[in-house]
């Protein structure tokens, strides 16, 4: 949810991989209802068109929001004119889920920030009075906040997959078993993803190096497995397998991406460490482990 051209539809769009929809798209009339499955799971989102015409409607009929598990709510942080507006938006909804007796997870995705602003001093200033702005409406609800853009798949990936792994119960075993191997491989990190690169699971040894895997390594990753299919093809399997050897703070790191088969579902792991890690110990390790998801 969001005002109308917060960027809503085109964070769906991003998310769902329907890239061939982002030009020439039109204002959302009323609610449309997309479908995805993680794991088999059906995960259903609400798309709410912004207009003050639909608002009103919504106010009108709470039950559109009965049962939500979680509010997305989009800030277009460019347009500091609509700020007020927005938020008196998300105030009257966060009404709605008291009249329901709600407490969905809330996530607020400060969008339209693009990675060539992210470090930029009044961009920061910005972000945090949105966020301050958000938290004087927010009083008793578990907020989560995101800076995101479409132009850096990652930020939107992780806003939506650190919401599922705490909504879906059947994810958080995967937790244990990251774990156990980052212990077993003294590795850094170890990220597992399903077929759309969404984040099942994820830990890493310090936030530092959380930063480094999601900001320098996923993009690369989505770019060599799903936007440029001639090279996956032009070095073979290297779609699935492959190493990334970078030079991170003057340390050299070694990422290996593999494809792990667990129980029909197509999922890949992403470890960083210091060493290259044969790919099929890993495998066969992450599989002994699968007791803990019975």
């Amino acid at each position: 949810m969001g005002l109308d051209q917060a960027g809503k539809t085109s964070i769906l769009n991003i998310l769902n991989q329907n890239f061939n929809l982002m030009d020439n798209l039109k204002p959302t009339i009323g609610i449309e209802r997309t479908e995805i499955k993680i794991l088999g799971i059906p995960i259903v989102s609400w798309d709410f068109g912004g207009q003050e015409q639909f608002r009103k409607e919504y106010f009108k009929n709470l039950k559109v929001l009965d049962k939500a598990d979680s509010l997305f709510f989009v800030i277009d942080a460019l347009n500091a004119t609509r700020y007020e507006e927005a938020l008196d938006y998300y105030a009257k909804i966060l009404e709605i889920f008291e009249k329901l007796e709600l407490k969905p997870k809330i996530v607020i995705l400060i969008h339209k920030v693009d990675p060539n602003l992210r470090d930029d001093t009044e961009t920061l200033e910005m972000i945090e009075e949105i966020k301050e702005l958000v938290q004087s409406r927010s009083e008793d609800y578990e907020i989560s906040f995101y800076i995101t853009s479409i132009f850096d798949r990652k930020s939107i990936i992780e806003a939506f997959s650190r919401n599922l792994q705490e909504l879906i119960s059947e994810l958080k075993p995967f937790k244990r078993i990251l774990e156990s191997l980052g212990l077993l491989l003294k590795l850094d990190a170890v990220i597992l993803f399903d077929e759309n690169l969404m984040i099942l699971s994820d830990i890493y040894m310090t936030p530092e190096i959380e930063e480094i895997c999601l900001n320098t390594v996923y993009n690369s990753v989505y770019y060599m497995t799903h936007t440029n299919p001639k090279l996956a093809e032009d070095f073979g399997d290297f779609e699935t397998n492959f190493e990334l050897i970078l030079n991170v703070k003057n340390q050299q790191k070694v990422f290996s991406f593999m494809d792990v088969k667990f129980k029909g579902w197509n999922l890949y792991l992403l470890t960083m460490g210091n060493e290259k890690v044969e790919h099929q110990p890993v495998i066969d390790r992450f599989n002994s482990m699968s007791y803990l998801l019975k």
